[in-house]
């Protein structure tokens, strides 16, 4: 059910706010991940993670309304997209239904072994992992299992060929178009015969872009160009169905000669053509509803052969009569100067047009490596910045100056969709705003709503989600996180708050303690003013458990969250127990073991003892150490989660058996693991290397016999080859006349020892 806004000010005064608003962007958050925005700007669907149930949840955002969740799917994270209404939804989630039974499909056997046959099916992996497919959601039918390519089954060779699985993915969705009816995207396929000739045994085949067609509740392949090297992918789709853009593979025409990659194509009525054949990649070129403009960013090599100069440019191309595109050049955004430096452009990409094909949405990545990378969205239409595109703050700024959304330490970083006219805008902003007087110690969080060019009422802040009970285990420098998701007119305090345990239900705001997160480090909270939460916890919490919200403020009304318990676990947890091992002397045994505790103090220490007399423990250290039974062993790691012993000799080929563990130990509470054995044998049989001493291939030959030789007299390994060590029977003793007998002794047939 929708959650109400809650209208802390009269109809007079919001219609005031309204009318002095109506010439300023107003920013509407909604908290949403990676959204889809409807036709008319006044929606929005994505998902959001839900910290009760450990899921992300698929939602739906109203302006001045609040929130809607869809009914729970196995969600594959996987972007939503939906109609131009937003009644009706596609997204990839898991294949439940088991479609084609391609769950646990694990291709076919290549060739005949004790445990497979060739032409049948492979043994099922483990674990199991329950593949994504698409799927369609409206409220009357709730979620449809889509299936995929057709599968068929072939009597000749006995298996089935067509659509499959990869990894875990059988299709991805891409786009659906504004009615509803079709969803397109690329599906896994897998051919009954190679082009050579033979069976295919592939698990994964062929990615190919598919169309399905919710009235005939089909999916087909979309055509592709007759020199097309296997792969294709639909992308995007308009309101009827008749314009898809997307990329198929083939051969493309550089310097250094023809390669096959990405090359950008448009289906127009079903019928394919090149919009870019020269890319050599190619991601997102959106279509605009109507199906008459399509928008991108081809490479610089299309510049260069349609217009001269140099690229690339976003470029938008225009829907002839005849069903042609025409592209113009457009341009692209301007370096980046943060205050300090300019920083190059690195890369952009379009996100959305409008249906006038006058408004373009992209987002654009400055910097000079991937360290000081920096993103930024960006807007072009004809009418402003000269034709040319220009950043999203620059734009919002230059309508109004003042404007609360491009406040210091906030950046417009992603532009993630428009509405038909243009005029709303789907965004995501970082917020680094601070008052600490290091502003890089800061928490910062990401916020996303909706950018409204030609303003628009105040709405009070709605909760979708309050913050989650919390109960860690484990501790970690960043803290413990509270999360709220809520919408509301930009801007918005957020004031986070404790309960007072000694009068309950009195709250008492929180501030940061600009500290950063170094490890071990002790602070209290970050992120006290912003829409999320962090908890310190070096100490064991150090007694900040307790109750948790964030009261919310807008210029047109308040909320508070429902408040969420944190809990900080004391003691400690072994979440791996050792497993018993076995060596021989002069060899090394390796033990693990792992636990969590919730203090940066974790340390360890591992005990021996024996069976026979478990009271006597002896406590290892890195090093020699002597075991209870008088036994040497050199130890490392002794200290950490990895053991490694190498046990000396005891007498003349006595074996012994030793109890191990591990202690761990915080300030939260100490844990011991289970016992373990520990298994040294009196002697073990040696083991000599591969004949192969030069690693040649070739053996047993004179060149391993003159090369161990050489080698054995203090020489080198030839250049050219890679030599065992000298080491031949592994008896750690060496360069010794017992190594060169036991290789003369192998050579000739016989074994390692006599």
């Amino acid at each position: 059910m929708p959650i109400p806004a809650r209208r802390a000010l009269p109809l007079f005064a919001l219609a005031a706010l309204a009318g002095l608003a109506q010439a300023q962007p107003v920013l509407e958050l909604h908290s949403i991940i990676d959204p889809d925005l409807s036709a008319n700007g006044e929606k929005a669907v994505g998902y959001v993670f839900d910290a009760a149930i450990e899921q992300y949840r698929v939602v739906m955002w109203e302006r001045g309304v609040g929130y809607t969740f869809i009914p729970q799917v196995s969600y594959a994270i996987e972007p939503v997209r939906a109609s131009d209404d937003l009644s009706i939804l596609a997204t990839g989630a898991a294949n439940t239904a088991n479609w084609a039974n391609l769950n646990c499909f694990n291709g076919y056997c290549t060739q005949t072994t004790d445990t497979c046959v060739a032409g049948e099916p492979a043994a099922p992996p483990s674990p199991c992992i329950i593949p994504n497919i698409a799927h369609r959601y409206t409220s009357a039918g709730g979620w449809q299992n889509l299936g995929s390519l057709p599968r068929t089954f072939s009597t000749s060779v006995g298996r089935f060929f067509g659509g499959t699985r990869c990894d875990s993915t059988i299709n991805s969705v891409g786009d659906i178009s504004g009615d509803g009816r079709f969803v397109v995207g690329g599906a896994w396929t897998s051919p009954l015969f190679t082009a050579s000739g033979g069976i295919s045994f592939g698990q994964c085949g062929n990615f190919r872009a598919f169309i399905y067609d919710s009235s005939a509740n089909a999916m087909d392949e979309l055509p592709t160009a007759p020199d097309n090297a296997g792969d294709s992918r639909a992308d995007f789709i308009n309101s009827d169905g008749t314009v898809i853009t997307g990329y198929d593979f083939g051969p493309i025409e550089s310097e250094f000669g023809p390669f096959n990659s990405r090359r950008i194509v448009v289906w127009t009525n079903g019928v394919q053509s090149m919009l870019d054949n020269l890319s050599g990649f190619g991601d997102g070129y959106p279509v605009n509803r109507a199906g008459t403009f399509i928008a991108g960013v081809p490479s610089a090599d299309f510049i260069v052969e349609n217009f001269g100069g140099e690229g690339p440019e976003v470029v938008r191309w225009t829907r002839q009569p005849n069903n042609s595109w025409t592209p113009t050049r457009h341009g692209r955004p301007a370096d980046l100067f943060d205050g300090i430096e300019t920083k190059p452009l690195l890369g952009f990409s379009v996100v959305a047009v409008s249906n006038d094909g006058n408004t373009i949405v992209g987002n654009a990545s400055f910097g000079t490596g991937f360290f000081d990378r920096v993103s930024r969205a960006f807007i072009w239409r004809p009418t402003i910045n000269g034709g040319v595109p220009q950043l999203l703050s620059e734009y919002v700024a230059s309508l109004d100056a003042s404007s609360p959304i491009v406040a210091p330490g906030l950046s417009i970083i992603r532009a993630t969709g428009l509405s038909a006219d243009g005029q709303a805008i789907s965004v995501v902003l970082e917020d680094a705003r601070t008052n600490c007087a290091v502003p890089e110690v800061a928490l910062r969080t990401g916020l996303s709503g909706v950018l409204y060019l030609q303003g628009g009422t105040c709405n009070p802040p709605v909760v979708g989600l309050p913050p989650r009970d919390n109960t860690s285990i484990q501790y970690t420098p960043f803290g413990v996180a509270l999360n709220v998701t809520v919408s509301g007119t930009w801007p918005m305090t957020f004031q986070w708050q404790r309960e007072d345990a000694g009068t309950p239900g009195s709250w008492i705001n929180l501030s940061d303690a600009c500290a950063g997160f170094g490890f071990g480090a002790e602070w209290n909270y970050e992120g006290t003013d912003k829409n999320q939460l962090r908890v310190g916890q070096a100490t064991c919490g150090n007694n900040r458990d307790g109750e948790y919200r964030v009261a919310l403020s807008n210029g047109c009304g308040s909320a508070n969250s429902d408040a969420a318990t944190v809990a900080f676990q004391q003691g400690t947890v072994v979440t791996q127990q050792p497993s018993n091992a076995s060596t021989c002397p002069g060899q090394s045994a390796f033990l693990f073991g792992v636990a969590v505790s919730n203090s940066a103090d974790l340390s360890a220490e591992w005990l021996i003892s024996l069976p026979s007399a478990p009271g006597n423990v002896v406590v290892l250290n890195d090093g020699s150490n002597t075991l209870p039974d008088g036994r040497t062993a050199e130890v490392f790691g002794a200290t950490g989660q990895f053991l490694g012993i190498n046990p000396g000799f005891l007498g003349a080929g006595e074996a012994s058996t030793y109890n191990v563990q591990i202690n761990f130990i915080s300030p939260c509470g100490n844990q011991t693991s289970n016992i373990v054995t520990l298994s040294v044998a009196g002697v073990c049989p040696l083991v000599c290397d591969t004949i192969d001493f030069n690693n040649d291939g070739l053996f047993p030959d004179d060149n391993d016999l003159v090369t161990f030789l050489t080698v054995l007299a203090g020489g080198e390994c030839p250049d050219g080859n890679f030599c065992n060590d000298i080491d031949f029977n592994n008896d750690e003793l060496f360069p010794d006349d017992s190594d060169l007998v036991a290789f003369l002794r192998v050579l000739a047939g016989g074994t390692c020892e006599e």
